[in-house]
């Protein structure tokens, strides 16, 4: 397995879902509540899964601080992983002008008719660690849940097979974030899906319960968007704040393959995908994506990489490459760490700067470990 893939899907510790049967309206705190901070250790070609709590430092703006939380992956009795799984089924008519980006999901999800419970049942055992997937999809303005977080593999199995199914009329309707607007489709372009919005109540309604757990998400979607702000740091924002608010990951799987000469790629495992690095030229002094001819891929891969997670492009979705993305996400954040604390409540938030180094550098080499821009 390539050693580049081996990089940010962050950890996270909230919640094993009970889950209300539709998606309420967004409302995040402004603040975190609980604050973690995911790493990997590497020594060599392999990640390291013998530290200790004292061969660790968490800088806080630079300045070491204390913590009260430490997980590993040698950690008895460890929390359950979530693998959320978030699915663009928006579709245009055929001569709509959005067809010349060949975004057909029934073509491009391809895993659906291969996919079995064989494949599942592999994905949800490793190491005897407890591991579920909860399945969403959105079409349009509409989110609908198709199975919550859950480690049968025939219910997952009924979750991809319904994927395509129209979600009913008034069922699992967005509302807009604070900020955001419907953008005006310009040369008879279609109604595209609301990204940020099914993102954010996703987050919502995946993290509703307080019982512990370690979650990521991965959204396969074009990176097109039918609302949003004007200013793109805005759009940037709305899903980076309630994604570190949640301590879940974001990790784009990108559909849209004609739009790749604006973000370097490279070979993954086999040719199965590639995973996307932002090109420096694309980005302002503040990290940010800037205005460029295909604004919504460089920005939605952006959101991947500042949240902590990966970014993947499949040269095609069939059931060996969604098997693919899915082990090595599951496998890097098992063989993760965490440092966590809970804010002083009683301090006036303001936005910080997280960092995890080591006591010794033959413990090995820290690969994530950061958090910026993260409020509390």
């Amino acid at each position: 397995m390539s050693q580049n893939l081996y990089r940010v899907f962050a950890l996270v510790l909230m919640a094993v879902a009970l889950m209300a049967q539709e998606p309420d309206p967004p409302t995040f705190d402004s603040t975190a509540k609980l604050v973690f901070v995911p790493f990997n250790v590497q020594r060599g070609k392999f990640f390291a899964a013998d530290l200790q709590p004292s061969d660790v430092i968490l800088r806080e703006d630079g300045h070491p601080r204390p913590f009260t939380t430490f997980e590993g992956p040698n950690t008895p009795h460890p929390l359950p992983l979530e693998l959320i799984l978030l699915f663009d089924t928006t579709t245009f008519p055929p001569k709509a002008m959005a067809n010349i980006s060949h975004w057909n999901p029934k073509a491009d999800y391809e895993f659906i008719d291969g996919w079995d419970e064989r494949l599942t049942g592999g994905l949800l055992q490793q190491n005897g660690s407890a591991i579920r997937m909860s399945v969403y999809h959105y079409s349009g303005r509409q989110l609908e849940r198709l199975c919550g977080a859950t480690s049968d593999p025939r219910e997952i199995g009924h979750a991809f097979q319904a994927l395509l199914d129209p979600i009913p009329q008034g069922k699992g309707e967005l509302t807009l974030l604070p900020g955001s607007s419907v953008r005006k489709p310009m040369f008879e372009a279609p109604f595209m899906g609301w990204l940020a919005e099914s993102i954010v109540t996703t987050l919502k309604d995946a993290t509703a319960s307080p019982v512990p757990a370690r979650r990521l998400l991965l959204v396969f979607t074009t990176g097109m968007s039918g609302t949003g702000e004007n200013d793109l740091r805005g759009d940037y924002n709305t899903i980076v704040g309630p994604a570190f608010a949640a301590n879940v990951p974001i990790n784009p799987v990108i559909m849209n393959q004609d739009k790749m000469h604006v973000v370097w790629d490279r070979p993954g495992p086999g040719g199965v995908f590639t995973t996307v690095d932002m090109p420096e030229a694309l980005k302002n002094k503040a990290g940010v994506v800037g205005n460029t001819g295909y604004q919504n891929l460089p920005w939605f891969a952006a959101v991947g990489a500042r949240t902590g997670g990966e970014v993947f492009v499949p040269h095609q979705l069939d059931r060996e490459a969604l098997a693919a993305i899915l082990k090595i996400a599951r496998d890097v954040t098992l063989s993760q760490y965490v440092v966590g604390f809970t804010p002083d409540s009683a301090q006036k938030p303001k936005k910080h700067s997280l960092g995890v180094a080591l006591t010794s550098k033959s413990s090995g080499r820290i690969v994530g470990g950061e958090k910026n821009g993260i409020l509390y």
